[in-house]
C-alpha cells in the first residue's frame, strides 16, 4: 500500500515539475519576444564574453598548429619528392655524359680511320681482364666479320691499344700492350725505323727494350709502331717514355711506357683489317 501511495507521490512531484519548467520557459519566450530580458541577455553576455575569447584563442591557437603540422608533413614531401627527382636527373646527367664522351670516342676513330684510308671494324668490349698477370679484354667481332690474330686494336688518334692473340666466329680476345705476353715493335715518331720492342710487364706498365745505346731517346719521347709486323701498320702511337734507364755502358738502353689512353674506360675500339686492304703507306 505505501508502495503505491509512493509512486503516486513522484508522479505527482514530476508532472508538477514539469509544469513549472514549461510554464518557465513560456515566460522567458514571451519576456525574449517583448525585449523586456535584453537588458539581463546583454548583461549575460558580457560575463560570458572573456571566456568566449579564451576558447577562441584556445581555437585558434590548435587550428594553427594542425595546419603548421599539415603544412610540414606536405614540405617534407615535398622535398623527399623533389630528393628523387634530382637523384633520377643525377642518373640521366651522367648517362647522358657517358653518351657523348663514348660518341666523342667512337667520331674520334672513325675519323682518324677514314682519313689514313684504312680499312677496320668496329668492336664493342664485352668483358675485360686486367690484373697483374693478364690485361686482356673480349671483343664481340669475330672471324665472321673478317678478323685475324695478329690484327692491331686501334682508339680515338690512331693509339695502339693491343693486338688480337685469340679468334672465334662472333668474338675474339685482344691482349693489351701491358700483358707479360705483349711485344710491339717501335720506332720514334718521325723516324719510320726500328729501334726496340715494347713489352708488356703486368699491373698495367710496359717498357721499351732492346734500344741500341747510340739511339737517342729522351723523356717525353712519342713511341710508335714501327710497321715490321704484317697486320700492324707503322706510326700507330704506343706510349710516352716517361724515364730512361740503364747505364751508358750497357748495350741496350730500357724506358719506362706512359700510355696515352687507359684501357679500363674503353667501351668500343677499331680493328684495322689486314695489310693487303689498306693503302700504300
Amino acid at each position: 500500500m505505501s508502495k503505491k501511495l509512493n509512486r503516486k507521490f513522484i508522479m505527482h512531484r514530476r508532472s508538477k515539475t514539469a509544469l513549472i519548467v514549461s510554464a518557465a520557459l513560456i515566460a522567458l519566450a514571451i519576456l525574449h519576444i517583448t525585449g523586456l530580458l535584453i537588458p539581463v541577455e546583454d548583461a549575460g553576455r558580457s560575463m560570458l564574453a572573456p571566456f568566449a575569447r579564451i576558447t577562441n584563442i584556445l581555437g585558434t591557437m590548435l587550428s594553427r598548429r594542425f595546419e603548421k603540422h599539415d603544412s610540414l608533413t606536405q614540405c617534407e614531401e615535398k622535398v623527399t619528392d623533389l630528393e628523387h627527382s634530382l637523384t633520377g636527373i643525377s642518373v640521366d646527367y651522367v648517362r647522358l655524359r657517358s653518351l657523348e664522351e663514348e660518341n666523342a670516342v667512337l667520331r674520334k676513330t672513325l675519323g682518324y680511320v677514314q682519313e689514313k684510308g684504312y680499312d677496320a671494324v668496329m668492336a664493342h668490349i664485352i668483358s675485360r681482364s686486367v690484373d697483374p698477370l693478364q690485361s686482356t679484354f673480349m671483343i664481340d667481332r669475330g672471324a665472321s666479320d673478317g678478323l685475324e690474330i695478329g690484327m692491331a686494336s686501334i682508339i680515338e688518334d690512331g693509339v695502339y691499344i693491343g693486338k688480337i692473340t685469340t679468334i672465334h666466329q662472333r668474338t675474339a680476345i685482344v691482349t693489351l700492350t701491358s700483358d707479360p705476353s705483349s711485344r710491339v715493335a717501335i720506332s720514334l715518331s718521325g723516324q719510320h725505323r726500328l729501334i726496340g720492342l715494347v713489352e708488356g710487364k703486368g699491373n698495367g706498365t710496359a717498357l721499351a727494350t732492346l734500344i741500341p745505346q747510340q739511339e737517342s731517346l729522351h723523356e717525353n719521347d712519342i713511341l710508335v709502331t714501327s710497321g715490321t709486323e704484317e697486320k700492324i701498320p707503322a706510326n700507330l702511337i704506343v706510349g710516352m717514355v716517361n724515364k730512361v734507364l740503364g747505364l751508358p755502358t750497357d748495350p741496350f738502353k730500357i724506358a719506362t711506357i706512359e700510355p696515352l689512353i687507359s684501357p679500363n674506360y674503353l667501351e668500343e675500339v677499331a680493328i684495322l683489317l689486314p695489310k693487303a686492304l689498306r693503302p700504300n703507306q
